[in-house]
């Protein structure tokens, strides 16, 4: 996991090295992830860095959960009055079972070593059939792609701090922690699109 002090730092330039580092799909990705009717929905944004879920979804409730200061407080120039913001632990999330209809994650998952352990939580806290959405990096198939995922992104990008799924991987993961998969797909080579459901 990467140092909280390094999002502390990159804060004010994170929604521009988030456009670079998805390839031209910031916007597709979004409305992918958005693509239903949320607007009665209680909704927790994991990971929620600057907003980019938790300003733009429709829901009855936003819960933006990041352990990043600086990021929580860019969010937070978006007023919503439908918006909670909450500083902590991903393995520590201070919710109740079944308190939410969907949980989105973009681009953190790849973050944390225990992301399996997170998934156990989320399940915990969705709603019977409610989903988990989630767009990342993940480990390609393809082997010049795989060569730049763990070289260029690894080091450069990511300072040698990432965990990546191929989707079989990812298939397993999700299994295991009592989710259904319901879509799951591949963008450009080098990022999955995930939508699973809780069972």
């Amino acid at each position: 996991m990467v140092a909280p002090s390094f999002f502390e730092k990159i804060a004010p330039y994170y929604d521009f090295l988030t456009r670079l580092f998805m390839m031209g799909t910031y916007n597709s990705t979004r409305e992918r992830m958005l693509d239903e009717d949320t607007s009665q929905f209680t909704v927790l944004d994991l990971c929620c860095g600057t907003g980019y879920i938790s300003n733009k979804i429709k829901a009855k409730k936003i819960v933006g959960f990041d352990r990043s200061d600086r990021m929580l407080s860019l969010n937070a120039r978006t007023k919503r009055d439908n918006k909670v913001l909450i500083k902590g632990s991903v393995y520590h999330m201070p919710f109740a079972e079944a308190e939410f209809d969907r949980i989105y994650c973009s681009s953190a998952s790849h973050e944390f070593g225990k992301f399996p352990q997170i998934l156990d939580r989320c399940h915990q806290i969705l709603k019977p059939g409610g989903k988990l959405v989630l767009f990342d990096i993940y480990q390609p198939q393809n082997p010049f792609l795989s060569l730049i995922m763990n070289t260029f992104v690894r080091y450069v990008v990511e300072h040698n701090i990432m965990w990546v799924h191929t989707k079989e991987e990812w298939h397993k993961i999700l299994q295991k922690a009592g989710f259904r998969v319901e879509e799951m797909n591949v963008i450009r080579g080098l990022y999955i699109f995930i939508r699973a459901v809780r069972v």
